[in-house]
């Protein structure tokens, strides 16, 4: 029989044994982070960690290689203000990389993520061959860039080693039009394009989706315009599951959140335009996982509440879910892009106008209750920009 000693000494060296062996049976680590990009002249990457209980800390800034506005706005004709790059999803995360759009020197940078610390690692900055690249989506290994002067729409295949190789390029209804947002369907068949003012000179609001067809290859189709149920059309999303063909958008200009059907490659209006009462601007917007609340940032500082039901028709449930005070000699603290946790129970929210992050634990209900917030600590305290997480 085995000394009780010597025993001990035995199962001491198998756990070291195992521990060190990275078992497949142990637990791997995962991260879970949160990703912003400053959208300095030296733009950079601005990774949060998010924990179990929903509040969130900084972990690491990161180069993208390309240069932000440092908060100039070309929609603003030059100001320098929050909301340089007036668009939604200009950072955006898929699968295993990450897109950020640098809208100060015409490029996207593609990085590759680590699943055990969620750190980027920036692979390649590529130009677009547009002029201000503001809003990305992911087709597979296919990148499409809006870009917010000269009313074009880019597609570009995405290289092993994090090229872009340009494979198409279209114009929209007009060389003038300022164009926020490009959103990929559900299966890959559709890409939908929001015009958030049909010409800069005019500053006319805009009141055309676009939808175009994407091909086999990646390359877009001739496309279909529908106009908008409300006017200044900037962010949209579609639904998920079930919804995934609902496409729901927040109107600046008319103050409103309109839904619609994708139905054989063309947006059908649905709902809306749904006022949010006494509030002003909204641009941006997330949908919960289950489908049940929409959430859009205003440019008031707030964030209202929409329900959705089963056929994809919202109504709106509260016009100030949450808000926060702008800093002195601040008008707003301007409410922008935000990014639901995929177990739906938090959501984080820009406030561009404020330099900082908030989170905000979700409620049975829809309501909104704050946990935390981080500071931006951008150089201009106003150019913070996108968000999207894991």
């Amino acid at each position: 029989m085995m000394k009780p000693k010597n025993l001990a000494i035995v199962v001491a060296c198998a756990a070291l044994l195992s521990a060190c062996s990275g078992s497949d049976d142990s637990p791997a680590a995962v991260a879970h982070p949160l990703y912003a990009q400053s959208n300095e002249t030296d733009n950079a990457v601005l990774q949060f960690e998010r924990n179990a209980d929903g509040t969130f800390a900084p972990r690491a800034r990161i180069a993208t290689g390309g240069k932000g506005t440092n908060g100039v706005d070309h929609v603003n004709k030059g100001v320098t203000g929050p909301d340089s790059l007036s668009s939604n999803r200009s950072v955006v995360v898929s699968g295993k990389r990450l897109f950020v759009a640098n809208a100060g020197d015409n490029t996207v940078s593609v990085f590759q993520i680590d699943a055990a610390t969620g750190t980027p690692r920036l692979l390649k900055a590529s130009p677009t061959g547009g002029t201000l690249p503001t809003s990305v989506a992911v087709n597979n290994d296919v990148l499409y860039v809006s870009h917010q002067q000269g009313g074009t729409v880019g597609a570009y295949k995405i290289g092993v080693d994090g090229a872009l190789t340009k494979i198409g390029f279209y114009t929209l209804s007009h060389p003038d039009a300022v164009l926020t947002q490009v959103e990929v369907s559900a299966g890959g068949k559709s890409l939908v394009v929001n015009e958030f003012l049909s010409e800069l000179a005019t500053r006319a609001p805009g009141k055309t989706l676009t939808t175009f067809p994407i091909r086999s290859d990646g390359t877009l189709g001739v496309p279909s315009t529908v106009q908008s149920s409300g006017a200044g059309t900037l962010g949209g999303r579609f639904a998920h599951g079930k919804l995934s063909n609902a496409y729901v958008t927040a109107e600046a200009v008319s103050g409103s959140l309109s839904t619609y059907t994708l139905d054989n490659g063309a947006l059908v209006a649905k709902s809306g335009p749904v006022i949010a009462v006494g509030q002003t601007e909204p641009c941006w917007l997330v949908i919960t996982p289950d489908n049940r609340f929409v959430y859009t940032g205003n440019g008031a500082g707030t964030v209202s509440l929409y329900a959705l039901d089963s056929e994809g028709r919202a109504t709106l449930v509260t016009p100030v879910a949450a808000t926060e005070a702008p800093p002195a000699g601040v008008a707003s603290a301007l409410a922008a892009d935000a990014w639901i946790s995929p177990d739906g129970k938090f959501l984080y929210q820009d406030y561009l106008g404020a330099d900082k992050i908030v989170a905000y634990a979700i409620q049975p209900d829809g309501k909104l209750v704050k946990i935390g917030e981080q500071a931006a600590n951008t150089a201009s305290h106003v150019s913070l920009q996108g968000l999207d997480g894991i």
